[in-house]
């Protein structure tokens, strides 16, 4: 949520990020430490009463769909609605059924479900998976295009459009998973895995000073053995969750024998491993 008269944006006050907003709960909440607070009239620095979200969220699409698509059945389907088993096999149930006309919902959707009769999909925002600064970024927006596509058109012929300002990309290997796949091991090779094993020290403590200055010494004693690289130390991308401070250091080598040897020099019970880390926040 972002105030459009002083661009204060509200963020937790445990962790450094914004809070996003639940309409249907009529709510922030903090996705990192699931912090939750009454969504304000007003902003709380300026006092003006012009919040505006800046994410069109499931809700505002339903919302937004509700009044153009004339007659038409539409329903949410995110982890705000679908909260339990037994909801989310009725919301597939009356959808195959045709109860249901429009799903708008995340990534949910693409998860092995089964729906039927498929004519339109739309995928929206794909470019934000694509840009994060992860070296799968580019493996996890193609899956989730494919994994979308195959959804579709089971039965019969049906249209997928994708919003992306990444078109090359996606028009390429769309069709040719076995060419993304060559290219994508071109661009690891010596770099990520599968040709290079990664490993992640992760040190968080309430005092960011003393979190800091635990790192900076193991990133020190680290840098010292040959067997491995200090690809980079620092914050982390977030730095700040459920009111912890946090620092880290990336680690590379041929093998992860080599990480673990190295890695058992560092003795604080601030560091958290993470061998071959699935997230870099």
């Amino acid at each position: 949520m972002m105030c459009e008269g002083c661009g204060y944006t509200i963020e937790c006050p445990f962790c450094s990020v914004g809070m996003s907003l639940h309409r249907n709960a009529k709510a922030l909440k903090c996705h990192y430490c699931n912090y939750t607070e009454v969504l304000p009239r007003l902003c709380p620095k300026c006092q003006s009463s012009k919040l505006t979200n800046s994410r069109l969220g499931t809700a505002e699409a339903v919302e937004h769909l509700c009044t153009i698509a004339d007659g038409m059945k539409v329903a949410q389907f995110d982890r705000d609605v679908i909260t339990t088993q037994n909801k989310l096999i009725k919301t597939l149930k009356a959808f195959n059924n045709r109860e249901i006309d429009l799903l708008v919902g995340t990534q949910m959707l693409s998860k092995g479900h089964d729906y039927h009769d498929i004519t339109l999909a739309v995928v929206m925002g794909i470019d934000n998976l694509l840009a994060q600064a992860d070296y799968r970024a580019r493996e996890k927006a193609l899956s989730l295009l494919v994994q979308i596509a195959g959804r579709s058109g089971r039965k019969e012929d049906s249209t997928v459009l994708v919003q992306s300002f990444n078109e090359s990309f996606f028009r390429e290997y769309l069709d040719d998973y076995e060419l993304f796949l060559k290219s994508e091991l071109r661009l690891r090779e010596g770099k990520y895995p599968p040709s290079k094993k990664l490993a992640r020290l992760l040190f968080s403590h309430a005092n960011g000073l003393k979190a800091k200055e635990v790192m900076e010494e193991a990133s020190r004693q680290l840098s010292t053995v040959s067997t491995i690289e200090v690809v980079g130390f620092g914050a982390s991308p977030i730095e700040k969750i459920g009111g912890k401070y946090r620092f880290q250091i990336l680690l590379r080598s041929d093998k992860s024998t080599q990480l673990i040897r190295a890695i058992k020099s560092v003795k604080s019970p601030l560091c958290e491993i993470d061998m071959d880390p699935i997230e870099f926040v």
